[in-house]
């Protein structure tokens, strides 16, 4: 061999003979897959490595999580990709929106542009397989050197991200662990498999006992928000979130079962079948069982694979059979163990890359021509969505960041505009409306088009075979298979005065290019008498526990008052200065800045003529609350963080947990207020909670507590402890052998009793989110100041305002309790329906929650 050729050939060899050093997974973390459950730290361990050591990998920081642990993820793809990834970002840019690209222009990008795809692990902590089948894919893409695994790096950007519950993960990672003897036990008895349900509650969601895998069009978490930007970053043509299923069922994938929500991309249908054709391929020559088609569905927008779609993806949901933690027996006496679960993930990523590869120019082209077909769609039918800058001003900013978090351009007026056809939040026409300057608009012509629609239509209709199909469900006594609740419209969930319209014209406008916040303030005027926070800030309450431990006057006002000119709601917030100008002034200040609120200064309590003045009796002192939050099994695990989560991060109010077995021993005079989220089981909590602990409650509230209750925890306060005169729609003796029928969670009109204290703060009515079969009403008998319900579901025949509702539903929900307030002695209980506190995003809600929470033990 000539000494030119073979220096030829050692230099086409030499970056495989480099790369083939990089070490496996095993040699790196010192266990092979399956064999231990690979942790946070040890996955960073792994991914360091492997930025060091491989051209093949470039790393991406995605954020922490509310425990502080960083996530990472990797960017893998040909050495060649990586010298240009600025450039492939780009472009992946570009082919995202055609009004910046034209079709020749989308040519070329595709001729060389690698598709982009995003693989995502178990965003539920004890789905253990989505994890460990995301790194043994990023093992045999940075170690293997055979020519389709190099095509396929070619032809690709990978984004692993391994694990998006981190939290979830090593809590159950280190059950596992702690509970793992010389050999794994797969029975399901031994005690690594047995487990209650509010401890795998805990092993599932994160730090607040969130199922994360509902947070994607609402952000509340730092995971969903922090993946929320990588898709915006780079434009992913394809996705996968790795997930595991009951234990008797091998492997789902899509397509998916229906229903389909009408605004889901065609793009993603067509695809879904292309791929499940290819992962049935792979299935096949691995012997592995697996279904398509019957099971899950896309209609609801919440899921992370519904939101990568909504973006534009391909987002597709893998389902393994769960393999409990290392190893289970299943009902036919085989075992399933945590490698094989892995393996078959590793077996549908493979899958997945490799047609997206081989259809790579297919799948970009139809990528393209996707969002061609959204901006004219988007420019048909209702072309503009309206948000007013009215009620609380915190959660008009809030949607206004979520939507631009999602890659949803909107737009300010500059100035004032009359628009025609215009229908309302509820879909009601509403004719022309004139909007003033500062009102937010979002054109539906624009690439995220489908998700607009999703997110501001009041109504997203559900095909009438799956209602009939969910309706004989029912009737069999069935689970309708209703995947969540069926309306979720931004302007109802936040209570925000939303409008559509068909009127095209040309608007003068401004975009919106970075997070709003409240256009509020601080008055630099220094107040002689008080200074007013409005009563629409629902964080106006947030401020109340500092200023009494300050020990600053306040008093709030439970009537619309007008001073100077400038009106103020009921709810308004007086804190008086007592003679300390300076002193209320900076802590006034402070929290005006730690909140975001609005707040004025006033030197006089007299109000304008007609007006209450500022020391109304429409109104009272408040008295700073001592908080405690009933938590721990039997408590459901999910209505307890949404509590926690809404106290705790949303409003900043200090609290105490209380775990139910506690309650007997807890000197409960301590406290002012008791919050009962939810109960996983009546009968379990009355065992836990024994009978010194629920007299002891019951005690407690005589003597002055305010015990709110949420859900089905009303049921048990009324039933169980026997507390308040509230009555139930099945306990008249024609109800008692009715079939209790759930809502799937549709909003109704309410009904606020404005004499009320328990509403201040309500300027209109908020639509209510009925989840349950729970019909309360008022116990018989003359009227009485201590007995009230403030909330009630409207009367009539129209209570439906979006979402879908049973006849049975319409029939027996007019007029139904939904917030109840008694004095007990010399406490009070407070009572709702349902759950305020709702996924994190029922929003609308938060101040009645609040008022009942920090104003409780004050109100008249």
């Amino acid at each position: 061999m000539k000494l030119n050729h073979f220096l030829l050939l050692i230099l086409l060899i030499l970056p495989f003979q480099l790369h083939a050093q990089v070490q496996s997974f095993e040699e790196v973390v010192g266990h092979a897959s399956g064999e231990r459950i690979t942790l946070s730290h040890q996955i960073l361990d792994y991914l360091d490595y492997l930025e060091e050591a491989s051209d093949r990998v470039t790393l991406l920081e995605i954020g922490t999580t509310f425990d502080h642990r960083l996530q990472v993820a990797a960017i893998i793809t040909h050495p060649d990709n990586h010298d240009r990834l600025d450039e492939i970002r780009t472009n992946a840019q570009r082919l995202a929106d055609p009004r910046l690209t034209s079709q020749s222009e989308a040519d070329q990008i595709i001729a060389s542009q690698p598709a982009v795809l995003y693989l995502g692990g178990s965003i539920h902590g004890f789905e253990l397989s989505g994890t460990e089948g995301v790194l043994r894919m990023i093992e045999h893409y940075t170690t293997a050197n055979d020519s389709q695994t190099m095509e396929e790096l070619r032809n690709t950007v990978i984004i692993a991200d391994p694990v998006i519950n981190s939290d979830g993960r090593d809590t159950f990672a280190q059950f596992n662990h702690q509970h793992e003897g010389r050999i794994t036990n797969p029975d399901p008895a031994h005690w690594s498999n047995d487990f209650t349900g509010w401890e795998g509650l805990k092993f599932r969601t994160g730090h607040y006992y969130f199922d994360l895998n509902r947070d994607w069009f609402a952000h509340t978490h730092p995971e969903t928000r922090n993946r929320a930007a990588i898709l915006q970053m780079w434009k992913p043509q394809a996705g996968v979130d790795a997930h595991e299923m009951g234990s008797e069922r091998e492997f789902y994938v899509d397509p998916p079962a229906d229903p389909v929500a009408p605004f889901f991309p065609e793009y993603t249908t067509r695809w879904f079948r292309e791929y499940g054709k290819a992962h049935a391929a792979a299935f096949d020559r691995e012997n592995v069982e697996y279904t398509t088609g019957e099971i899950f569905n896309f209609f609801y927008p919440a899921y992370f694979t519904s939101y990568m779609t909504y973006q534009g993806a391909v987002g597709m949901l893998y389902e393994q059979g769960s393999s409990r933690g290392f190893a289970w027996e299943l009902s036919d006496g085989t075992v399933r163990t945590l490698e094989q679960a892995a393996f078959q993930q590793f077996t549908a990523l493979r899958a997945m890359i490799g047609l997206s590869s081989e259809r790579r120019t297919d799948i970009l082209a139809d990528y393209y021509r996707s969002h061609v077909e959204a901006l004219d769609m988007g420019s048909t039918g209702i072309v503009r969505y309206i948000i007013k800058q009215e009620g609380d001003p915190a959660l008009v900013a809030y949607v206004i960041n979520l939507l631009q978090r999602s890659g949803i351009e909107v737009d300010r007026l500059e100035s004032e505009v009359t628009l025609r056809n215009v229908l309302d939040r509820e879909g009601n026409d509403a004719g022309s409306q004139t909007f003033e300057a500062g009102t937010y608009v979002i054109e539906a012509s624009q690439p995220r088009m489908a998700f607009i629609r999703s997110l501001l239509e009041p109504h997203v209709p559900i095909p009438e075979d799956f209602l009939e199909e969910a309706r004989e469900r029912v009737n069999r006594g069935e689970n309708p298979r209703f995947y969540d609740i069926t309306s979720w419209s931004l302007p109802l969930l936040y209570n925000l005065q939303g409008f559509s319209t068909s009127d095209s014209r040309s608007l003068s406008v401004e975009r919106v290019t970075q997070p709003v916040e409240n256009p509020g303030g601080m008055t630099d005027q220094m107040a002689e008498y008080a200074y007013l926070i409005s009563g629409n800030q629902s964080k106006l309450l947030s401020a109340i526990i500092p200023l009494r431990e300050r020990e600053i006057r306040l008093h709030i006002i439970y009537k619309p008052t007008r001073i100077g000119g400038t009106e103020y709601p009921s709810g308004t917030l007086v804190v008086r200065t007592d003679g300390r100008s300076e002193e209320v002034h900076s802590a006034v200040r402070e929290l005006a800045e730690r909140f975001d609120l609005d707040v004025d200064a006033v030197d006089s309590g007299l109000a304008d003529p007609g007006f209450p003045p500022l020391g109304t009796i429409e109104g009272n002192r408040v008295q700073k609350p001592e908080i405690a939050i009933l938590g721990n099994y039997p408590m459901q695990g999910y209505s307890f963080g949404w509590v926690w989560h809404t106290l705790d991060r949303v409003y900043e109010i200090p609290h105490t947990i209380i775990n139910t077995r506690s309650i007997e021993s807890t000197p409960m005079e301590r406290f002012d207020v008791l919050i009962m989220p939810e109960a996983g089981s009546s009968g379990e909590l009355e065992t836990y909670l024994g009978e010194t602990g629920m007299e002891r409650i019951k005690q407690w509230v005589r003597d002055g507590g305010t015990l709110v209750t949420l859900g089905s925890a009303t049921e048990f306060t009324r039933s169980r402890l026997e507390l308040g005169e509230l009555e139930s729609w099945y306990d008249a003796e024609e109800n008692q052998d009715v079939q209790r029928i759930s809502v799937p969670g549709a909003f109704v009109k309410a009904e606020l009793d404005r004499n009320q204290w328990l509403v201040s703060g309500y300027e209109t009515d908020m639509p209510l989110l009925i989840n349950s079969s729970r019909l309360y009403k008022m116990p018989e008998g003359p009227p009485s100041p201590a007995r009230r319900a403030p909330v009630q579901i409207a009367s009539g025949d129209d209570i439906r305002i979006s979402g879908h509702m049973w006849q049975e539903n319409l029939e027996r929900l007019p007029g139904a309790v939904f917030a109840y307030e008694q004095r007990i002695g010399s406490g009070r209980v407070i009572m709702f329906a349902e759950d305020l506190n709702f996924r994190g995003y029922w929003r609308g809600t938060n101040r009645l929650f609040l008022n009942a929470v920090i104003l409780g033990p004050s109100a008249p």
